[in-house]
């Protein structure tokens, strides 16, 4: 009779808690598929690299708000394959002055889960420009690229790609939740890794 009365809370908590996550496991991956990100890498933590980080970022966004307007997320990753090429010349046009260069590849990553002013990014394995300057040791920046949140030219919101649900859970600001699906997203995508 005493194990009932353990059990039962128990399990009760455990049944509330897998209502409320699982489904959010799922949420996460679909806004994951749904999302371009540009990662810029610095070459290692020296200020004077993040210093150059910085301004090859205020210099790629200049210079390549009309590449990025695609209509779906597959208009874009195209565009970024077909376009690799010239997004490094870019890059390195403007690291000449540094005596440096960087490489642009289009893959998928893994990032964290990211807090905004008014969303949520969790954590999951995204499709990303990455681009490394040198080698790519240093802290990185990023932003998402489509939706477009970091080029002004476009003026798509992620309202308009993102089902209510999926809204409803970048829009509902950080919780233990996010920690939940970071966990599992890392521990998904070291396997991944592991099985190449």
């Amino acid at each position: 009779m005493r194990f009932y009365k353990i059990f039962i809370p128990i399990f009760l908590v455990l049944t509330v808690f897998t209502s409320m996550i699982i489904p959010s496991f799922s949420t996460a991956e679909d806004i994951s598929n749904k999302v371009l990100r540009l990662h810029i890498l610095a070459d290692s933590d020296s200020s004077y690299d993040q210093k150059i980080k910085l301004e090859l970022k205020d210099y790629f966004l200049q210079n390549t708000k009309d590449i990025f307007c695609g209509e779906t997320l597959e208009d874009n990753l195209k565009i970024a394959v077909e376009n690799s090429e010239r997004l490094e010349e870019i890059c390195n046009k403007f690291l000449e002055k540094y005596k440096t260069s960087a490489s642009v590849s289009v893959i998928k990553e893994y990032f964290d889960t990211r807090v905004y002013d008014d969303f949520t990014l969790p954590a999951g394995i995204y499709n990303s420009v990455n681009i490394k300057i040198g080698q790519g040791k240093g802290h990185n920046w990023w932003c998402i690229v489509f939706p477009t949140v970091c080029i002004s030219a476009c003026s798509e919101s992620m309202s308009e790609y993102l089902t209510e649900e999926e809204m409803k859970l970048v829009s509902s600001g950080y919780s233990p939740k996010f920690k939940i699906i970071e966990i599992y997203e890392r521990i998904k995508y070291s396997n991944k890794k592991v099985s190449r």
